[in-house]
């Protein structure tokens, strides 16, 4: 099995850049049903409160299995999955900033998007689309003695 961030992590560029800082599979399940999870971490540059100034109170992280159909972000941050921030304080404005997605399932693919917001709560765009690809990428290993046989 190959390290887990050399599996594919695809990005799109866009204001709040998410990338693979890490993933490690995991079995959960018991060996009957053979389920295996994973847990990736995001990274972004946190914003400010104001454009850049000041800290930003809150973020907002949402992932889903289905990729945004044409440009309807709403329709598919309103149908993804909450990812739970609460208790989380956003970095200090253009520091490294992160969080662990776990329960992610092995064989799927993720998309996921971020917002922040203020104590008004003002909310930010969304951010890019991080693409986390947990299907299977590793070939079967090299055949090392093919031979004839008469």
């Amino acid at each position: 099995m190959p390290a887990p961030c050399a599996r594919r992590w695809l990005l799109a560029s866009a204001p709040l850049a998410l990338a693979c800082l890490a993933a490690s599979a995991l079995l959960i399940a018991p060996a009957s049903s053979q389920t295996a999870t994973t847990t990736a971490t995001l990274l972004w540059t946190a914003p400010g409160d104001d454009g850049m100034t000041g800290r930003a109170s809150r973020y907002d992280l949402r992932i889903s299995t289905n990729a945004i159909a044409g440009t309807d972000t709403l329709s598919w941050w309103n149908a993804a999955t909450v990812v739970d921030m609460s208790g989380r304080v956003p970095a200090s404005p253009g520091a490294a900033d992160s969080v662990a997605v776990s329960n992610l399932l092995v064989g799927s693919r993720y998309y996921a998007i971020l917002r922040a917001g203020d104590e008004v709560p003002n909310w930010s765009g969304y951010s890019n689309v991080a693409l986390i690809d947990l299907r299977d990428s590793t070939a079967p290993s090299r055949v090392t003695d093919l031979r004839v046989r008469f």
